[in-house]
């Protein structure tokens, strides 16, 4: 599958804003909780909006990862990115309910960074192909 520099561009960037969004929800809206108890209620999300988010979260990233490994060849922004993905999904358990916080923002912070590896290797690939010519 080819895919064009600037598509690719939209999804690294739509699955890195996801990832942020992620932490700041993640880490602002417990302590905007902790300072406002009455807001809590109002904007309290059902259970499954975080399998819902880890399942747009997961075909976005691994498809912008998984172009990013085939254009410049580094399986490192892949890793990092899979282990992001697998810490949000664990968060996801009951098993790790406690941690549920800890894990997701280590996984959305780590998918993050793959993805600003990602782009780096992508945008120096492009542009070494771009002096060949």
């Amino acid at each position: 599958m080819i895919m064009s520099p600037q598509y690719a561009n939209r999804i690294e960037t739509s699955a890195l804003f996801l990832s942020g969004l992620c932490v700041v929800h993640c880490l602002g809206l417990p302590l905007l909780f902790l300072a406002m108890p009455l807001l809590a209620n109002i904007f309290a999300l059902p259970e499954a909006f975080h399998f819902y988010l880890i399942l747009l979260a997961l075909p976005l990233s691994l498809t912008s990862l998984i172009y990013g490994v085939r254009q410049h060849r580094s399986f490192m922004p892949l890793a990092i990115g899979t282990l992001g993905l697998c810490l949000m999904a664990a968060a996801l358990t009951e098993k790790y309910y406690n941690e549920e916080v800890v894990l997701t923002v280590f996984g959305a912070t780590s998918l993050a960074l793959a993805h600003i590896y990602n782009w780096k290797r992508r945008s120096r690939c492009a542009s070494n192909k771009g002096r060949e010519s």
